[in-house]
């Protein structure tokens, strides 16, 4: 059973591994590991201070579990969005969000909103340096997988 997944930036080089929290989250670290590998553009977060999220290619329905709304650096979390929910969502979507620096809160337009914590980043600083930079440069080429054992 794999216990860590790797997130890649795939132009810069640069990567990170995050250790699963199956014991807090188990149905989240099932679902978004079933649909690994992936890949995508990711973003940074509009609404949620340090945060960078990659929409998934399908829409996955884990329960709620370790869900918060107060995260750290590290954090790794999964939102499932659905259509009309909020200003300007018009198609329902699946998301993994990881948080970079202190100042994240993980919010809508409408306030903030409880993600479920299901993996933490750990020796990140490089990768954390890339997720910064994309508040001016703008979305980035990013790959999760599941580490190789």
């Amino acid at each position: 059973m794999h216990d860590e997944i790797v997130f890649h930036f795939l132009d810069e080089g640069v990567a990170a591994s995050a250790r699963l929290l199956r014991e807090q989250a188990p149905e989240t670290c099932r679902a978004v590991v079933d649909v690994l590998p992936t890949a995508g553009s990711a973003r940074h977060g509009i609404y949620s201070g340090s945060e960078v999220y990659l929409v998934l290619p399908e829409l996955l329905a884990p329960p709620r579990e370790h869900a918060t709304t107060i995260v750290g650096p590290g954090d790794v979390g999964f939102l499932t969005v659905e259509k009309g929910s909020g200003y300007g969502i018009e198609e329902a979507y699946s998301e993994v969000c990881w948080f970079y620096d202190l100042d994240a809160t993980p919010s809508m337009p409408e306030g903030p909103i409880a993600v479920n914590v299901f993996a933490r980043l750990g020796d990140a600083d490089d990768f954390f340096a890339v997720c910064r930079r994309m508040r001016l440069e703008g979305a980035k080429r990013v790959e999760i997988t599941r580490a190789e054992t």
